[in-house]
């Protein structure tokens, strides 16, 4: 008997782009340190994407 599996909904291209600004974050803290203002919208940037995630995460319940 064949069972269908249900796959959990992914945005991926929201995933690639929160991979992405974490990794530039790690790369201008190490060269700039927390206190730069790109940092610091960087960091804004990312919690703003990390809200979009979840908030489609809850849509897609």
């Amino acid at each position: 008997m064949k069972t269908n599996r249900l796959i959990p909904y992914e945005n991926i291209k929201l995933l690639r782009e929160i991979a992405h600004v974490k990794t530039e974050i790690n790369e201008l803290y190490k060269q700039t340190g927390p206190g730069s203002s790109d940092y610091i919208s960087l960091s804004i940037r990312l919690d703003l994407l990390m809200k979009e995630y979840i908030e489609d995460k809850i849509a897609h319940l």
